[in-house]
């Protein structure tokens, strides 16, 4: 095995604890040391030179400044939570893994959207949905959603610009006034051109239909948060699916309480998109160190077998709570943040999230025939992937 040519370089690679079981194993003298994502400090990194990271992981200067880190990977898509400026001028390679969580993320907003049906006691078939952003996980919800029959609006307007879209663009007036269904999918940007920050605020929100749905699995700051107060307010029909919160894990708790679906930040995550995430950090790893993929050997725990759910006596609710039991997540969360004055407890969050992370995406399960809905829902998202 050829290694890194520095005679004093580090053969330790920081990976956060959640991530470990999903590597393969490499050979010695390379060794995985795990830690705690939140709990990360400088002095843990000692003479490692790679870091693997979670979102969950604030990489700026106050954590690698002195550090002999010379590699930066994060197994997510967005980057908010790394200063990438910082690293440029330090001259520290960040590698990402956007497209990794899709699927999840995708599933996560059909199965929203199905028990929002559900749950108004209107066909989803019927539904027109607003999808703004539309990247990785846009691009492969409305394909979805359309092949479902539903009628999609998407705005980007970046990719309009660049004429990357190639569909037609509506604006966000038009999305809020015509759709029964808004989904975020951007990433958090404060100060390039297309700002993200508030995007969706009460004066652009307050046009929604009466029972419409909001869902966002982006990123905190996106949504205006204190603004849903003032639009519940006024139009308490309004269904509201939080994945992603301001101030993460200390989120605001007495909003948690008042919206339809309040859920600790699980929309991307899944047994299989952490798999991928790091499969598409190893390359990167591997050439840091000059691993060849001889010197890799895959671990067979990560062939995850597939699951056979008896279906032909469930209702499709039940199966539905079965494979992604969302209604139960929201309510534990909802039962902790009403123990809160104002701020959900950090570890309250975190476990809830914990409690989920053994989540397996639907191409794992199989259904009997008569769910006719699921298994096309499951061969969609299977060619999708």
């Amino acid at each position: 095995m050829k290694l890194a040519k520095s005679p004093g370089a580090s053969h330790n690679i920081l990976v956060d604890e959640e991530l470990v079981k999903f590597f393969p194993r490499l050979e010695k003298p390379l060794c995985i040391v795990p830690f705690k994502g939140r709990l990360l400090g400088r002095h843990m990194l000692k003479e490692s030179e790679v870091l693997v990271v979670r979102s969950v992981t604030s990489v700026c200067e106050k954590l690698l400044d002195g550090s002999r880190i010379k590699l930066v990977c994060s197994t997510t898509s967005g980057l908010d939570h790394v200063d990438k400026e910082y690293l440029k001028r330090s001259n520290i390679e960040l590698i990402s893994a956007p497209g990794a969580n899709a699927i999840a993320v995708v599933e996560y907003i059909i199965f929203t959207i199905l028990l929002y049906s559900l749950d108004i006691a209107k066909p989803f078939e019927n539904f027109k949905v607003g999808v703004i952003g539309y990247g990785e996980i846009g691009s492969r919800l409305t394909k979805l959603l359309e092949e479902l029959g539903l009628h999609v609006l998407v705005n980007d307007p970046p990719k309009k610009k660049y004429h990357k879209l190639n569909r037609e663009h509506f604006s966000l007036k038009q999305l809020v006034s015509e759709c029964d269904c808004l989904t975020v999918h951007v990433p958090l940007e404060d100060e390039a051109e297309y700002s993200t920050m508030n995007l969706l605020d009460y004066e652009l929100l307050k046009g929604i239909k009466d029972e419409a749905l909001i869902i966002n699995s982006s990123r905190g700051h996106i949504l205006k948060e204190s603004d849903l107060f003032v639009l519940l307010k006024k139009k308490p029909a309004v269904k509201v699916a939080l994945d992603c919160w301001i101030d993460e894990p200390k989120i605001n708790s007495y909003l948690a309480t008042k919206i339809w679906q309040s859920t600790p930040h699980i929309a991307g995550a899944t047994l299989e998109s952490k798999f991928r995430a790091v499969q598409k950090i190893m390359p990167a790893i591997n050439n840091y160190f000059r691993v060849t993929n001889e010197d890799v050997v895959l671990n067979k725990k990560n062939n995850l077998d597939k699951i056979e759910i008896k279906t032909v006596d469930l209702g499709f609710r039940t199966i539905i709570d079965t494979v992604f039991p969302l209604n139960s997540i929201s309510e534990n969360l909802q039962k902790k943040s009403e123990q809160s004055p104002s701020k959900l407890f950090p570890e309250d969050f975190d476990d809830l999230r914990t409690s989920s992370s053994g989540r397996r995406e639907l191409g794992y399960y199989w259904f009997s025939e008569n769910q006719v809905v699921l298994n096309k829902i499951k061969n969609l998202l299977t060619e999708l992937a």
